[in-house]
């Protein structure tokens, strides 16, 4: 029986390279294709990365400013007893003043003396300030220019404000520490009779004003910040954790004059009646006339 030679397969070249081709290539379209969406990916999640970081870090900022405006409110409210009680001071004649016994007249100088120092979170400022990435990432060159105006009126207003308590506490400590510089019989008397504390008591009530005013001032800068930024206002509220009312208009600027109520009518604190009774009983029995 004859053999039947065995004969190996035709292997067509041309097909098998081509074969070899199409496979490569689908190789690199799948390749380039998981590399363009892994790039367009990485690029869409780093935006969103740095939108949600400038974010916070405006909402920040704009909440720093809106708690300096209300820590400026909460000293105008602190204050106001000092107030009422310098107006009534300055109502009296000193000579009746000093008819008081120590510890009353002592007790309306604490009084009309207590003042708070202005004080406030600094972190925010100090990033946004300092920190070149911050600045790069934020990329509004308006809203950083109206949030550095918001920190140089801030600085002013606690350079002005804490400089001028500083004084007062100073002038009254100098009365108790050399108090043979000062005329009068009692440290209360002296503390009455010294013209710079008689200066610093007229001086409260528009002191007072100006920190209701400035709190308003920095609310109306802190608008144009939200603006600047495209944050709605209600958001920055709410970050600061407070359901407080709507500030105003940012188109109407806040004014002076409408927070300066004028002196106060000594005949108006009724809370100081008794006294203004005592102090008529003390003038009889000391039989004194002015």
């Amino acid at each position: 029986m004859a053999k039947i030679p065995i004969r190996p397969p035709k292997i067509n070249v041309n097909s098998l390279k081509g074969s070899f081709l199409k496979q490569l290539g689908m190789i690199v379209l799948a390749t380039s294709i998981s590399l363009f969406f892994t790039i367009v990916s990485a690029y869409l999640l780093d935006r969103h990365h740095r939108a949600k970081d400038r974010r916070l870090s405006a909402m920040m900022v704009m909440s720093n400013i809106e708690k300096f405006s209300r820590n400026l409110e909460e000293i105008a409210v602190y204050i106001a007893p000092a107030d009422s009680a310098a107006t009534w001071l300055l109502s009296k004649p000193v000579e009746e003043l000093e008819l008081l016994p120590e510890e009353v007249l002592n007790g309306l100088i604490t009084q009309s003396s207590d003042l708070l120092f202005l004080t406030y979170d600094k972190s925010a400022e100090s990033i946004f300030s300092n920190n070149i990435e911050t600045w790069k990432n934020m990329g509004n060159v308006l809203f950083i220019d109206h949030v550095g105006q918001c920190f140089s009126a801030m600085n002013m207003v606690e350079e002005r404000w804490n400089g001028w308590v500083t004084e007062v506490e100073g002038t009254i400590r100098d009365i108790k520490d050399h108090p043979d510089n000062y005329e009068g019989s009692t440290i209360p008397a002296k503390c009455i009779r010294c013209e710079k504390i008689r200066h610093t008591l007229k001086g409260i009530h528009y002191w007072r004003s100006w920190l209701s005013y400035m709190a308003a001032t920095m609310r109306h800068h802190n608008l144009r910040n939200m603006a600047a930024i495209d944050i709605p206002e209600q958001e920055v509220i709410e970050f600061t954790n407070t359901r407080e009312q709507e500030v105003a208009d940012p188109k109407s600027a806040p004014k002076f004059n409408d927070f300066y109520s004028g002196p106060i009518k000594p005949q108006e604190l009724s809370t100081f009646r008794e006294l203004d009774k005592r102090l008529e009983v003390l003038k009889d029995e000391n039989n004194t006339t002015y």
